[in-house]
């Protein structure tokens, strides 16, 4: 599971890119195909900070803050529109997770997340956004009465929040 749960992989927006497909498929060596797997090393290691709030925000563009949960505004309309996204696509929280970090610290909200998204088959990693382990190849189901846009609910009972 390297570098799966690192602080330097939180993105200021509250995403985990440790599970994110895109830098599993890059961490685990899955091979690039156009169109169908990319691959990332992460918002903070290619120093793009948050690619979906950054653009909008003066305070990250500064530098003032490292994380959405440091604003008196959070959550802005940018991050509170890419929340609702992935509640619906994904069943996870940014929200749920700058509130975690912010109230119980890093190391807590890192743990959690290494129990959360936790392959069944391997030990390894599986991926938010669709639900599979790429270094086994493991694929959740999906869960059963989800919406329709819905991929997966990782290690949790469906309406529970992450």
């Amino acid at each position: 599971m390297a570098g799966a749960f690192e602080a330097d992989l939180i993105a200021p927006c509250g995403m985990n890119c440790g599970v994110c497909k895109a830098y599993l498929a890059y961490s685990r060596g899955a091979p690039y195909v156009k169109g169908k797997v990319t691959h990332c090393t992460g918002c903070l290691v290619r120093n793009k900070n948050c690619a979906f709030i950054r653009r909008d925000c003066e305070r990250m563009r500064r530098g003032s803050v490292r994380f959405c949960h440091e604003c008196a505004d959070m959550p802005c309309k940018q991050l509170a529109k890419l929340d609702e996204h992935y509640r619906a696509r994904y069943g996870m929280s940014m929200i749920e997770n700058l509130k975690m970090m912010r109230e119980r610290g890093i190391d807590e909200f890192l743990a959690s997340q290494a129990k959360r998204y936790r392959c069944p088959g391997c030990g390894d990693v599986i991926s938010v956004h669709d639900g599979k382990c790429y270094a086994c190849g493991y694929q959740a189901d999906k869960p059963r009465g989800a919406i329709p846009k819905r991929r997966w609910v990782p290690n949790q009972k469906r309406g529970d929040t992450p």
